[in-house]
Formats: C-alpha cells, sequence, structure tokens
C-alpha cells in the first residue's frame, strides 16, 4: 500500500505541464505556449487583434470583449492547457530599483512592510499590491547591499485581469510586469541566445520596441539590473507616416511594414514614394535613440557599472527593414536581434512558421510562459 502511494505521489511530482504566456497589448494579444521539458521550445503560438478600445496603456477595461478575444485566441491554438500567466503594465505601474543592506528574505518583507512609502507614493488613495523581489547583492563604497526590485500596482486592476481570465475559462498563475519577462526571454542564457557575442558577465541592454511603448532593460551577465519604460513605440514611427504621406493610420501601418526601411544601398533607385517614406522613417527613429541614451546615462551615474557590450531588440517594432544596422550605427554597439535560439515545434498547428525564425513581438509571451516552465 506505501509503494502505491508513493509511486501515485512521484508520478504527480515529475509530471510536468505546459504553461500559456499571454501578453494583453493595445493592439494584439499574442499567446505562447511553452513545453515543459525545454526552456527553448515552443509548442504553440497564437495571435489575435485586441478589441477596439478594450485595453487602455495596458489596462482591461472592457473585461468580457477581451475574455471572448482570449476564449477565441485559445481554442483557434488548439492547446489543451488552461494554465497561463500574463502582464500588467503602463502608467500605472510603479517599479523602483532599490538598494538595502544585506539581510535575510524575511527582513527584506518586513523592512519593506513599513518602509514602502519611501520609494512609492501612497497618498494618492488608490489601493496597492505592493511587491519584491531581490535581485542580487553588490557592494557601494565597500558596505554590502542587495538590489532589491520593487513593483506596486493598483488592486483594482489585478482584479479586472483575474476577472477577464476567469471567464475566458483560463486559470490565472501569475501576473506579472514586462522587466521581469524579457529577463527570461532575453536576459538568461544570453550567451547560448547571441552566439557567444556577449561573454557571462558583461553588460548589456534589451529593447522591446511595442505599438505604443518600448521596454527598456539592463543585464549584467544574468541579473537584470534596470528598466524603464520609454513612451515612444512603433505607432510614433507609423503617426509620421500619416503626417508625411496624407494617409489612414491603418494604411500607413501597412505600408511602414510593407515598404518601409531604414538603410538602402548606395545605388540603390527608389520611386519618389519609397524615397519619401525611407526619409520619413529614418528622421523617426532618433528619439527613441535619445530617450535610450538619456536612460543609460542615468543608469551609468547610479550603478556605476561598465558599459554596455551589446543591444538585444525584440518587439513588433523591431521587424522594420534596416532596424538592427540603423541602432547599430547610431549606437556604436553590437545589435543583435533576440529570440534567436528559441525553436518551434514541428506541429501541424504551426504551420507557415519556420524553426530558428520567432516572431520578436513574442518576446514578452515566451518570457511570461517561462515563468511556470
Amino acid at each position: 500500500m506505501l509503494n502505491k502511494i508513493t509511486t501515485q505521489f512521484q508520478k504527480r511530482i515529475l509530471k510536468k505541464e505546459n504553461f500559456l504566456g499571454i501578453d494583453i497589448g493595445t493592439r494584439d494579444i499574442k499567446m505562447v505556449e511553452m513545453a515543459a521539458k525545454s526552456q527553448t521550445q515552443i509548442t504553440r503560438m497564437g495571435r489575435i487583434p485586441t478589441p477596439d478600445g478594450a485595453v487602455d496603456d495596458g489596462a482591461i477595461v472592457q473585461v468580457e470583449q477581451v475574455a471572448d478575444a482570449l476564449r477565441s485566441m485559445v481554442a483557434q491554438s488548439g492547446t489543451k492547457t488552461r494554465r497561463a500567466v500574463t502582464i500588467i503594465s503602463g502608467k500605472n505601474v510603479i517599479i523602483r530599483y532599490i538598494k538595502l543592506p544585506r539581510m535575510s528574505e524575511k527582513e527584506v518583507a518586513s523592512t519593506l512592510k513599513w518602509d514602502a512609502d519611501k520609494y512609492i507614493p501612497l497618498s494618492s488613495g488608490t489601493d496597492l499590491i505592493i511587491e519584491h523581489l531581490v535581485l542580487g547583492d553588490t557592494m557601494e563604497e565597500g558596505a554590502p547591499l542587495m538590489n532589491v526590485l520593487l513593483v506596486a500596482v493598483p488592486r483594482r486592476l489585478v482584479y479586472l485581469i483575474h476577472e477577464t481570465f476567469t471567464k475566458a475559462d483560463l486559470t490565472l498563475m501569475a501576473v506579472e510586469i514586462e522587466p521581469l519577462s524579457l529577463w527570461r526571454s532575453i536576459g538568461s542564457n544570453v550567451v547560448i541566445r547571441t552566439g557567444a557575442v556577449v561573454n557571462r558577465m558583461d553588460t548589456f541592454i534589451g529593447l522591446d520596441v511595442g505599438a505604443k511603448a518600448s521596454n527598456l532593460v539592463v543585464f549584467q551577465g544574468e541579473e537584470l539590473k534596470f528598466s524603464r519604460n520609454i513612451t515612444i513605440g512603433g505607432d510614433d514611427l507609423t503617426k509620421k507616416v500619416v503626417n508625411s504621406l496624407g494617409l489612414e493610420f491603418n494604411a500607413a501601418q501597412l505600408i511602414k511594414e510593407r515598404d518601409g526601411r531604414l538603410f538602402k544601398e548606395e545605388e540603390e533607385n527608389l520611386s519618389p514614394e519609397k524615397e519619401n517614406l525611407y526619409h520619413v522613417l529614418r528622421e523617426s527613429v532618433p528619439p527613441l535613440i535619445a530617450e535610450i541614451r538619456r536612460s543609460m546615462e542615468f543608469y551609468r551615474s547610479q550603478y556605476k557599472q561598465s558599459d554596455p557590450q551589446a543591444m538585444i531588440i525584440t518587439g513588433g517594432g523591431s521587424k522594420l527593414k534596416g532596424m538592427v544596422d540603423f541602432f547599430q550605427q547610431e549606437m556604436e554597439l553590437r545589435v543583435i536581434p533576440g529570440l534567436q535560439n528559441f525553436t518551434i515545434q514541428e506541429d501541424a498547428e504551426l504551420k507557415g512558421h519556420e524553426m530558428n525564425q520567432v516572431d520578436p513581438a513574442f518576446a514578452v509571451a515566451i518570457g511570461l510562459a517561462l515563468r511556470e516552465v
């Protein structure tokens, strides 16, 4: 009898389940299912347009519409998995990187329970959920310290996310912030994922260019050191095309994705329309680069770490032709496309995808799925 009970317990412990990472964006909802047996194998992917007006700056404002979209996306993907991790983002999320004297995890929790108002504005009357994560040890002027990530989010927004997933018949395992998901998808094991371009202890930048904003993260080796949300994204480039060419937004977006480029051959002859588009886009990216430089200057002044040796870029906005070369030229830094060693399992559900060509727009969703895998 004892042997039977032990065997059943071992089966439950050893059984690994796949998990879903679901990134709910303003334009698209993206889903990734990761194989439990592998941290680089994607078993299914899905994408569906976000219902108009259903998400505002990362906050779900129309629960039923988003739940319906989630149900449709999951059904279309063919997955049987119902356990999911998702993201909370936008201006309502407060992120602070702080230093504390080295202490136990229990002591950190106790300290922040009483001192959180030193770092997070608590006088607004908003009911906040405050969490922390110890990122690692450091030294400052000979004193042993620890780096701590402190996050505060409005409780009502988390409740809305939970309600949405419940209505979509999904079990919500966790809600987290974008820097942590990028930490997993492009930060961990970076030596493997960049073909040893970045040494294990080098400092490097991760940049995820989304539709509404870009998320910059700084890693040293496999440790998350710093992050910043930059309110410039792919839509800002599209708006420049709208204003310059007199097009509707959707038409400008299509033309940007189809014909847009940031580099061309010296003797290449473009049509007047494509030449104009080329110059508009070349003039639209520098504001983003300027914000990256400002962020790195702040990082250097605060952390006094070594200069970054490379930048890894992901996100839908990174797919603009010539983006990698343009950033490399302007930043004078090695720039590498992310997600290079993630593969898609050969499966009938995934026809049309090619191995080692994972859409960089799925970087956040992949990192979310990896949280449980």
